[in-house]
């Protein structure tokens, strides 16, 4: 429960939860677009440098000292945030906020709940990645009524109080563990093991999950930065974009438990495809059939969901504990840098063309070969595998 609190203060006050403050920033500063979504470059781009650093330190050390760390700084930024005055001071910040991703993000929170929850991964990973889900139904509409009664400034210092009580529960709470050392079963002990870092990044699976998550991962975000916006380019309040962020969060919450339970149930590989093909329809449906839109972005929430948990587990479930801090930290620098590019190029192109059109063309472009990536990947032929064999 705290790593998925951890998760849901870390990802969805830096992704969701601040583009909501999108509007009122553009129109006090007169940035372009472009301008502003270069500090989610920012974001993803700091942390997939600084993730292989933070994933080494938790086979060390355990989880928890980064994600005390991730949180006080999330405090400290998020209320240093409503005195900017230019735009160099936003992307300072976000250099900061790289450093809460990395140590305070998916990897970290992953890790603890496996460490914590060995012998259901699958539901250890869905209820992690929960968090960003949870927060995102919770913060868009809040952050939307904060910012109308008290303004974008004051509205961020009452946020900075959301990971200052995160961070209480935790170092009060929250028993530190390191990944792969905790006395089990011998059988037990045997899966969490695993696969050594460098055995494990030649396999074709590693490789494939990799480039796959990467593209992923810029299609969900160029997606999630730009939703609210484009639901105000279709003339809809900013109320009902924000709440349509909100059905975005908690739709891919009902996708990453489902599929993590599910998970521990069928085939991940199988489930992967499924849900792949699931998020690429609703994208279809997003851009080109706006009059579902409602429908549209609860298919491709569900599909994302599902994938969020599966990338988790997948590399769990064929590598083991041994070096799951490097491992997951190697995916998440491709997933890292995917998102930054996803959210700043799609802004890129919005600001070239006045319009998403031609966005929506490359995120489509990158989902289907992020979806024919996922037909390679497959158990390895080893016998450390113990997930279902079935593809």
């Amino acid at each position: 429960m705290l790593c998925m609190l951890a998760v849901a203060a870390s990802n969805t006050m830096i992704n969701a939860g601040l583009t909501v403050f999108d509007e009122a920033l553009l129109n006090e500063f007169s940035w372009s677009l472009r301008q502003l979504k270069l500090r989610d470059t920012i974001n993803f781009l700091g942390a997939s440098i600084l993730v292989l650093g933070v994933g080494a330190l938790v086979d060390k050390v355990g989880f928890k000292p980064p994600l005390m760390f991730g949180l006080s700084l999330l405090t400290i930024v998020y209320f240093s945030y409503s005195f900017i005055s230019e735009l160099m001071h936003i992307y300072l910040l976000h250099v900061l906020l790289a450093m809460v991703l990395a140590s305070a993000g998916n990897m970290v929170g992953i890790i603890g709940a496996v460490s914590l929850m060995p012998d259901r991964r699958g539901l250890a990973v869905g209820l992690t990645l929960a968090g960003s889900s949870i927060g995102g139904v919770i913060l868009p509409p809040l952050a939307t009524g904060l910012i109308e009664v008290h303004g974008w400034r004051q509205a961020m210092q009452l946020e900075a109080v959301i990971p200052l009580v995160i961070l209480m529960l935790v170092g009060l709470l929250l028993h530190n563990r390191i990944a792969g050392k905790q006395k089990t079963a011998p059988v037990e002990r045997k899966s969490q093991q695993g696969v050594e870092y460098q055995a494990a990044i030649r396999t074709r699976q590693f490789i494939f999950i990799a480039i796959a998550a990467g593209l992923t991962f810029f299609c969900v975000v160029a997606v999630a930065s730009h939703l609210f916006l484009y639901m105000r380019s279709l003339e809809f309040s900013a109320r009902s974009a924000s709440l349509a962020l909100s059905l975005y969060s908690l739709v891919g919450l009902a996708g990453k438990l489902f599929t993590g339970w599910l998970s521990d149930h069928l085939s991940p590989f199988t489930l992967m495809r499924t849900n792949m093909l699931i998020m690429l329809v609703g994208l279809i449906g997003l851009f080109y059939l706006p009059v579902y839109i409602w429908v549209f972005v609860a298919v491709t929430a569900f599909g994302w969901g599902g994938l969020h948990t599966l990338y988790n587990y997948i590399l769990l479930a064929l590598f083991g504990m041994r070096a799951a801090g490097k491992i997951n930290a190697t995916v998440s620098l491709m997933q890292s840098a995917g998102a930054g590019f996803g959210a700043a190029a799609t802004g890129w192109l919005y600001d070239l063309r006045g319009d998403y059109s031609l966005a929506f063309i490359v995120i489509l472009a990158l989902m289907v070969a992020g979806s024919l990536l996922t037909l390679g990947i497959r158990p390895l032929n080893t016998d450390l595998i113990d997930v279902n064999q079935g593809t």
